[in-house]
C-alpha cells in the first residue's frame, strides 16, 4: 500500500504533520506491524498513538476495525483527530496509557508502535504486564520497537532519537532506552502470553522488531 493510500486522511493537516507523516511511513514498516493484526479482532486500541499515522495506517488495510488511539501529549491528539474527521470507527482519546488501561478493557487487541523506548526499562515492563492482565482471553498485545542489534543501527537511532528528545524537543521522555527483543519476550511470557518474534529491520536505517503475545 503507497502512501498515497493514506494520503487523502490528512488533509485537513498542516505542513509539518504531512511530512511528519511521509517519512513516519517511509522509514517504518508500519504495513508490516499492521498486518500482525489477527484477522478476527475486530477492534484494536494504539497506545501512544502520536499523530495517528499507524492509526490511519490500520484503518486502511481493515476498514472494518474499530480503532481507537490513546496519547498523552494533546498536540498529537489534537493532530491525530484531523485525520478521523469524517471516518467513523477511528477515535483518538488524550489520556496516559496507564491510565487508559486500568480504566478500559478487557481488549481484544493492544499495540504499542515505537514509544516504549521512551520510558525507563522499569515502566516499559510495567507497562506490558498492566496491558497483558486486560486482555481478553485470545486476545493479543503487539510491540514494535528498535532493538539494540546491530550496533551501526543502535548507534544511529540512538543519536536521531537523543537529538529529537534532548534537543530539538520534538518528542517527550526519559530519555532513549533500546533494549533487546529478548527483553521483551521475558516479560510478555512471565505476563502468561504466548509470544512470536518478528525481524522487521531488513532495507530500513532504524532496527525495527516486533513481538506478538497472546494470551491463552
Amino acid at each position: 500500500m503507497p502512501f498515497a493510500d493514506i494520503s487523502s486522511f490528512f488533509a485537513r493537516s498542516s505542513l509539518a504533520e504531512r511530512l511528519y507523516a511521509r517519512i513516519r511511513y517511509a522509514t517504518t514498516p508500519l504495513e508490516r506491524v499492521a498486518a500482525l493484526v489477527p484477522r478476527d479482532v475486530k477492534s484494536v486500541v494504539e497506545l501512544g498513538c502520536s499523530a495517528g499515522v499507524f492509526a490511519s495506517v490500520l484503518k486502511a488495510r481493515r476498514p472494518e476495525l474499530d480503532v481507537v488511539g490513546v496519547d498523552a501529549d494533546e498536540r498529537k491528539v489534537r493532530a491525530a483527530e484531523k485525520t478521523a474527521r469524517g471516518r467513523p470507527g477511528i477515535r483518538f482519546v488524550l489520556d496516559d496509557a496507564f491510565a487508559y488501561v486500568e480504566g478500559h478493557g478487557p481488549f481484544g487487541a493492544v499495540a504499542i508502535v515505537d514509544m516504549l523506548y521512551l520510558m525507563t526499562p522499569g515502566r516499559q515492563d510495567e507497562l506490558v504486564r498492566l496491558v497483558a492482565g486486560r486482555l481478553r482471553p485470545g486476545g493479543c498485545l503487539i510491540i514494535k520497537e528498535m532493538t539494540d542489534r546491530p550496533v551501526w543501527k543502535r548507534r544511529w537511532c540512538a543519536f536521531q532519537e537523543w537529538l529529537a528528545v534532548k534537543v530539538v524537543g520534538l518528542t517527550e521522555g526519559s530519555g532513549v532506552h533500546l533494549r533487546p527483543g529478548s527483553d521483551y519476550r521475558e516479560v510478555m511470557e512471565g505476563a502468561g502470553l504466548a509470544v512470536e518474534t518478528f525481524d522487521l529491520g531488513r532495507g530500513y536505517p532504524h532496527p525495527h522488531f516486533a513481538l506478538r503475545g497472546t494470551k491463552g
